[in-house]
């Protein structure tokens, strides 16, 4: 809750390591993160999602585990109280056999907490287990399908504070939820693979997004705009070259228009298709990933550097023994993503708790950076360019009260000299600028 959004990485159990569960870094701000906290699970926590299941105002984290001997599948989530305080862990079971399902949470009988939904698709069903935000869950009710399900999502379709919920596969329906019981509606009768709801021509209501596997090269994007009253129009399907799997939504040029991403069928990158309003999207972008026998597994998008654009978070998985890792792509607002973090240097205002010096200015080698803090704070000095490139973090930490020095050589965050120009220094204590 410092406005700098964290990450939270699930682990699958790696017989290599003898180690699964969830890793927690910290965004210390500007897009920079540390460890904070990891947490066991003997089968592993092999995906993230996240909402709010209690009433503080901390985003708590749920996902699908496997408990073996007797084998059951489960729901598992993990309270947060904030300040990484996670005590209380709660496990449900959903069914007793493989696959795993596909789970998803939201607000299905509108009381204000998360319930959690799942769709299994070797027993054509769905499922959901309420939430009454005291800890106290439902035991969980199965409503049958007459299709091997292929996901699940849930989200207010109809504007009454209830989530509906949509399930596809051969074909796509939606449930309705009232305090009578759901209300079930065919949707469409072609195959899907995935659904996204999203309000996607920003009128205030969730649209429905259908994701489906063409021919082997090639993919189709059905967009169903929300009329009200449960009723949905079917625009023109697009289609797309070359086939990619994994269809994602985020804005990424502040339009208010969530855009379409999607990873590459060989895992080379990321397409992005951008929303040109009236269910149209443009041309693509392609994203290249620089990773060599690189299989992306999972990909994100928020703002980790605050500077008000969309950035990407990938799971890059490279197979055998080769530990996997975080991939963050910054996007700079104008099309472009890079690996540094990009930020806006906001107005300064005068922190009188404070005092800071530099010399030798111009310097040429290196420069002191000397501070004084009247009482513990926490402190952030970096170096920018004029244009608002972050050129390097020098301190982001809790220091004591009194004197301080700290030395910049001219490096940038990767370790490589910069340019011979001028610079801008920030100082910031408690989050206020000098």
């Amino acid at each position: 809750m410092d406005e700098n959004i964290d990450v939270v990485i699930g682990h699958k159990f790696a017989s290599v390591s003898n180690w699964g569960g969830i890793a927690i870094l910290e965004n210390t701000g500007l897009g920079f993160f540390q460890l904070k906290d990891s947490l066991y699970f003997e089968n592993g926590y092999p995906d993230v999602h996240k909402n709010f299941f209690d009433n503080n105002v901390y985003i708590d984290i749920f996902s699908r585990t496997v408990t073996i001997d007797p084998y059951t599948i489960n729901i598992t989530v993990i309270y947060n109280y904030g300040l990484s305080q996670f005590d209380s862990i709660k496990s449900f079971s959903i069914y007793p056999e493989p696959p795993v399902p596909f789970i998803t949470s939201g607000d299905v009988d509108g009381d204000g907490f998360a319930d959690l939904l799942f769709a299994h698709n070797n027993d054509y069903l769905w499922g959901i287990i309420y939430n009454d935000g005291t800890g106290n869950f439902s035991a969980p009710e199965y409503y049958d399908l007459d299709f091997p399900p292929t996901d699940i999502k849930c989200a207010d379709l109809n504007d009454d504070g209830r989530s509906d919920i949509v399930v596809t596969g051969s074909t796509t329906e939606i449930y309705f939820s009232y305090e009578t019981g759901f209300v079930q509606q065919l949707l469409t009768e072609t195959l899907n693979l995935h659904v996204l709801l999203s309000d996607f021509d920003n009128d205030y209501d969730n649209d429905i997004i259908l994701h489906t596997t063409y021919y082997a090269n090639h993919h189709r994007v059905y967009l169903f705009e929300n009329l009200g009253n449960n009723q949905f129009f079917e625009h023109d399907y697009f289609e797309f070259t070359p086939f990619c799997r994994y269809a994602q939504i985020a804005d990424f040029n502040n339009d208010s228009l969530p855009d379409m991403v999607f990873i590459a069928h060989d895992h080379s990158g990321l397409y992005i298709y951008y929303n040109q309003d009236d269910f149209q999207l443009g041309e693509q972008q392609f994203v290249e990933i620089y990773e060599d026998d690189a299989f992306l597994q999972r990909v994100t998008f928020e703002d980790f550097d605050n500077n008000s654009f969309n950035d990407i978070a990938l799971i890059i998985n490279f197979g055998g023994t080769t530990p996997s890792k975080l991939k963050i792509l910054f996007n700079n607002g104008n099309g472009g993503f890079q690996e540094d973090p990009i930020t806006n240097i906001k107005k300064p205002t005068i922190n009188e708790d404070s005092e800071v010096t530099y010399y030798p200015n111009p310097f040429y080698s290196e420069i002191n950076i000397k501070y004084n803090i009247k009482e513990s704070s926490f402190v952030e000095i970096s170096v920018f360019s004029f244009s608002g490139e972050l050129i390097r973090v020098l301190t982001s930490k809790q220091k004591k009260g009194g004197d301080h020095l700290i030395k910049w050589d001219g490096l940038n965050n990767g370790g490589k000299a910069s340019k011979p120009d001028p610079y801008l220094l920030t100082f910031k204590v408690n989050d206020k600028t000098l």
